[in-house]
């Protein structure tokens, strides 16, 4: 009885042994996934939103140089096609003509802000030409009189890049009129300045140059819109640039410059900076915000007159496309 009591109470003895080692095992195993899991968690909701919103953030600044290396590739087009007026180059009419081009494609990554491994996704954007209306109109006025000798409208077209971010803020950029306009929260602020020039003359009167750019569209054409997360480029061809009107040896009472736009506030901010750089006062023009989303100038508002008064555009086609070009 001894013998067998002895026997049993041993291997009670082993069998809790192992039951308590088995048991340690499981808890080890849960404390340490347990911890896994937490430091995964801290990570997922703690760090990794700010990773992605500063990846995020650091695509939106290659947008911002893929937009202003379209306003940069534009403004040499101008440069270009102006000293080549009157030549083949002009080609507004019928851009499908055979006639020579300059071409230039202008890559834009629109979707960006992935991490490896922990955040592959990509944010997407969509690319657009011609969605919003930018129409600049030009009023001149020879005498103090009301009735216009001169009057313009063109309708300048834009090129817009849409954010849809996921992390960071939203941005729109708007190339319109030579100028490219960022937005942000509803609010809009020019970044780069169209050609659009004031200047006194040794007589105290003004010199006024204004070169807009112009997106062709045909009529009743819909907007070209690409909304992707991968590599596009956009295809510029250079058609034509035309003087409109010159009042060198004619002075000039007035003419009235009016921006339709959906950033009137940042197109009045510029032309206060363009006008104050030139030394000219503010009793010297009237700008206000106008009807429709826009933004009118009136200059001078004084008697001096105009010495001169320069007023071209710079017609260029824009194609997106899938794909660097």
């Amino acid at each position: 009885m001894r013998d067998n009591s002895g026997k049993k109470s041993e291997s009670c003895k082993f069998f809790f042994f192992r039951s308590e080692s088995a048991s340690s095992t499981v808890i080890g195993t849960v404390l340490l996934l347990g911890i896994i899991f937490s430091v995964f968690s801290i990570v997922w909701i703690g760090y990794i939103p700010e990773w992605k919103n500063d990846a995020e953030s650091s695509h939106m600044e290659d947008i911002y140089k893929d937009m202003a290396d379209l306003k940069s590739k534009t403004d040499m087009m101008s440069i270009v096609l102006a000293s080549k007026a009157n030549s083949v180059y002009i080609n507004s009419s019928e851009p499908s003509s055979s006639s020579p081009q300059l071409v230039i494609s202008v890559p834009f990554h629109m979707g960006g802000g992935d991490i490896p491994i922990i955040g592959p996704i990509k944010s997407s954007g969509s690319l657009a030409v011609n969605k919003d209306r930018c129409i600049m109109s030009v009023s001149v006025y020879p005498n103090t009189t009301n009735i216009a000798s001169y009057f313009k409208s063109i309708n300048c077209g834009t090129v817009t890049y849409n954010s849809q971010n996921r992390y960071y803020v939203d941005q729109i950029f708007s190339y319109e009129g030579g100028a490219l306009v960022l937005e942000q929260d509803n609010q809009s602020v020019m970044t780069l300045y169209p050609s659009i020039r004031f200047s006194k003359t040794a007589t105290n009167q003004y010199n006024v140059s204004i070169n807009t750019v112009r997106i062709f569209q045909k009529p009743y054409a819909p907007p070209e819109i690409i909304s992707s997360n991968t590599d596009c480029f956009l295809r510029l061809a250079g058609l034509d640039y035309r003087l409109l009107h010159d009042s060198k040896g004619t002075n000039l009472n007035r003419f009235v410059l009016t921006v339709y736009t959906k950033h009137p506030e940042a197109w009045k901010r510029y032309l206060e900076k363009a006008i104050d750089e030139a030394d000219i006062s503010s009793g010297e023009y009237i700008l206000e915000s106008g009807e429709s989303n826009s933004v009118r100038l009136t200059f001078p508002s004084n008697s001096k007159g105009i010495n001169r008064l320069y007023l071209s555009e710079t017609v260029v086609k824009a194609e997106p496309g899938i794909g660097l070009n």
